[in-house]
């Protein structure tokens, strides 16, 4: 018969479902398996057996096959093992080795040894079967036996020990056994202590909080507890113990007693609590971590001698551990911060487990060379790790190492671990005081700028205005404002963008949160990265402290940046990475800083034009031009100018105290028909200009101002080309001395006496180009 045949196929189909060579590959299996195959039928008579089958029980293969398996079994198991099979064929299911059952095969020449046995349920062509895997346990049994011997030499020696009490109790508690060590330890001898309660060793105040029974519940129900704590001898003295409660159970798992192992540890704690005191004295005086920690180093070196020792951090944001040196004996051996996969390090193991890490040589443990590169570079060749937790949260591991192999033990790690709460709040402090300045500074600035924008004097309070143009602008503001959709706000100078980008962030889900603004024409090129991701102390020359960026202050509100034409080449891949990772670096800092900004942007200028001729990166243009929206200029919204009239002069005349009933109608004529290249922004000046000028109740407009303005422009457009061409150089002079800074004080608009929304005006019609001065 096939070995395996599949559930519910006959042999003729078998080759489609197992090719040629999956069946080749499990009949070699079952010619060379090391251990012994038997397959059977459901009356238990054998169906195959393999070589290993014949030679494990001295028969040849014909003699085997179609006897009954019992054959096989000794004469005394003979009459039980036919209803044995008998249950198993009514459940068959997967029965592994290592049942913990005492079974025994018999030769062909009468010997009995011990097996183990791994039945499997398989479906033949023939029907139901089973394949009987057949191991000798002679060897097995072997190593039991001598297993049971070293126990009882391991009892000798624990009889021997004098520097530990190693005794066993009984369910209840009870002393059963007593080594030369406890009665050393705790001044009994074995007849004076035999039978008596343990809780005898414990302090009158242990006792009356039931810490006896305590004890022995919690090592029932985890197997192992561990502590430390104050014994009592029998002259009454205390003494600091480290004691370790094992449960001991019986073949069925019961729990029959306890082992218990005592050490004496009161000089160590004396140690440990003079260190406590100096970590604690250091942890008044410190809030600097490397300060702090470099004295910890040095304080437990006598305690616990080292030639190196680092604090590793999790930082969220990488999902790494930053990993410093806190001392060196080598002068200028530490290298920099690193960054370590808490996943494949031992600071990360002792950061993952809470538990220590041992390592006694560095080049033959299971850790990627790259986690150890920094220590064993050094020569480093053992260390340990333990755990830094402060309330329930693993901040991080620290680590001491030794350039001698196996120089720290269990109890050096226990050593560590003992001060490491310290460490941990000192750690957790320093990281809170951090923590607590940098939102200071961020609050100082963010006060700083807020107060700028109150002092500011806002061009509108609200949106004025009921043309048709200026309504379906409304419309779209109203459509993008509850997304998070960056925004592009095209259109001439003065028409009111940043109004605009307001009223999106007023109407978004994000209008309880800062609106930051940033004009990038009235800052200097060189200062701009600074003003956008902000730097930290010492970054550059003049940087005397830690300055919090345009893009971090605007965390989960908006950012609008002004005139984004005039944006660096340079700096607009950073601002690319940094709208789509969602996060930045500080200059001159390494650790990023997750942001959650929406980007409004504004601009004067033909961003595709500037695409085409290389000014603008086009990667960038289209991760701005989600969504773009126009503000229309003045002249198109002719409708809307006796409406910004009467809102305007109503306003200066309130904010100077003036009374002003009435605009001429000619006035009014003429202020409707000019065109206003200056757009809203100069309609508004001209306004506060006439209501300066306005003596009475009748707004006084100066109109020959405009006509004065209009005949000038033609005459210098038609009539004096020379002029116009030496207006573009002085122009263009001025902005290279004001490093092509427009507006603001020491800007190029500045320099020439002119208003910078006039300068822009100028500097469009001339066609100079930023390529030109920059």
């Amino acid at each position: 018969m096939a070995l395996l045949d599949p559930p519910g196929q006959h042999a003729g189909a078998q080759e489609h479902a197992y090719p040629v060579f999956a069946r080749n590959t499990i009949d070699r299996l079952f010619e060379f398996s090391p251990d012994a195959i038997l397959v059977t039928d459901g009356e238990g008579k054998m169906r195959a057996a393999n070589p290993r089958a014949e030679e494990l029980f001295g028969y040849a293969s014909e003699e085997l096959i179609g006897q009954p398996v019992e054959m096989l079994v000794p004469a005394r198991f003979r009459g039980v093992h036919p209803r044995h099979r008998e249950n198993y064929n009514a459940h068959p299911r997967t029965r592994q080795m290592g049942a913990a059952l005492n079974l025994f095969g018999l030769r062909n020449d009468g010997s009995e040894f011990p097996v183990d046995i791994m039945l499997k349920p398989i479906e033949t062509a023939d029907g139901p079967a089973v394949l009987t895997f057949i191991r000798d346990a002679t060897e097995q049994r072997a190593a039991q036996e001598a297993l049971r011997l070293d126990d009882a030499r391991l009892s000798s020696i624990v009889e021997s020990i004098g520097d530990y009490a190693i005794y066993l109790l009984d369910r209840e508690g009870h002393v059963l056994t007593w080594n030369p060590g406890a009665e050393r330890m705790k001044g009994y001898t074995a007849d004076e202590v035999l039978g008596l309660h343990f809780s005898r060793f414990f302090t009158d105040e242990d006792v009356a909080q039931g810490r006896p029974a305590e004890m022995l519940r919690q090592a029932i129900a985890r197997n192992r507890i561990e502590e430390e704590g104050w014994r009592v001898r029998k002259d009454g003295s205390r003494f600091w113990a480290n004691v370790v409660l094992t449960a001991i159970h019986d073949s069925a798992g019961a729990v029959t007693g306890f082992s218990k192992i005592t050490r004496d540890v009161t000089e160590r704690r004396q140690v440990q609590e003079s260190v406590i005191a100096e970590l604690s004295n250091l942890l008044l005086a410190n809030v600097d971590i490397r300060k702090l920690l470099g004295a910890f180093s040095s304080s437990i070196r006598h305690m616990l001698p080292h030639d190196a020792a680092t604090l590793a951090l999790y930082d969220e944001a990488s999902g790494k551990l930053r990993v410093q040196f806190l001392a060196s004996d080598e002068a200028g051996a530490n290298p920099n911060e690193l960054l370590l996969d808490p996943d494949a390090s031992p600071s990360g193991q002792a950061f993952r487990t809470r538990r220590p890490v041992i390592l006694n040589r560095m080049d033959r443990m299971p850790f990627a060379p790259e986690s150890l590169k920094h220590l064993t570079g050094m020569g480093m060749q053992s260390g340990v790790w333990v755990p830094l937790i402060h309330r329930e949260r693993t901040l991080g591991a620290m680590m001491v190492a030794s350039r001698m192999e196996n120089a720290y033990s269990q109890h050096d790690a226990e050593v560590l671990g003992q001060v490491a709460g310290q460490v941990a709040m000192a750690v957790n402090n320093a990281l809170a005081y951090k923590q607590i300045a940098e939102l200071r500074d961020r609050l100082a600035q963010e006060k700083q700028y807020l107060e700028d924008e109150i002092n500011l004097e806002h061009r509108f309070d609200d949106i004025v205005g009921e043309s048709t143009g200026l309504r379906n602008v409304l419309r779209e503001i109203e459509t993008v404002a509850p997304t998070n959709a960056t925004v592009l706000i095209e259109g001439e100078t003065g028409t009111g963008k940043e109004l605009l980008a307001r009223a999106i962030h007023r109407l978004s889900p994000r209008s309880e949160r800062t609106f930051i603004k940033l004009n990038c024409a009235a800052i200097p090129a060189g200062l701009l990265e600074s003003e956008l991701f902000g730097h930290e102390k010492g970054a550059f020359t003049g940087a005397i402290a830690r300055k919090v960026g345009r893009l971090e202050l605007a965390h989960e509100g908006t950012l609008f940046l002004d005139e984004v034409g005039e944006l660096p080449l340079d700096l607009q891949p950073k601002l690319l990475r940094a709208l789509q990772e969602r996060e930045i670096e500080r200059v001159g800092g390494t650790r990023p800083i997750p942001i959650n900004v929406r980007l409004i942007a504004a601009t004067n200028r033909d961003l595709a034009k500037m695409v085409a001729e290389k000014q603008f990166r086009s990667d960038l243009f289209y991760r701005l031009k989600v969504f773009p929206v126009f503000a229309p200029p003045l002249r198109d919204r002719a409708a809307d100018i006796p409406i910004l009239v009467r809102h305007f002069v109503s306003r200066h005349a309130r904010r100077m105290g003036k009374c002003i009933e009435t605009i001429p109608p000619e006035a009014m004529e003429a202020l409707t028909r000019w065109k206003w290249p200056g757009n809203i922004r100069e309609l508004e000046n001209f306004l506060e200009r006439a209501v300066i000028l306005s003596r009475g109740p009748v707004l006084y407009v100066p109109l020959a101002e405009l006509e004065d303005i209009e005949e000038e422009e033609v005459d210098e457009a038609a009539t004096n080309p020379t002029l116009l061409a030496a207006e573009r150089e002085t122009i263009l002079r001025a902005l290279r001395e004001a490093k092509g800074v427009i507006g603001g004080r020491g800007g190029a608009a500045e320099r020439l006496g002119l208003k910078r929304t006039t300068l822009n005006s100028k500097i469009k019609k001339l066609g100079i180009e930023r390529g030109e001065y920059m």
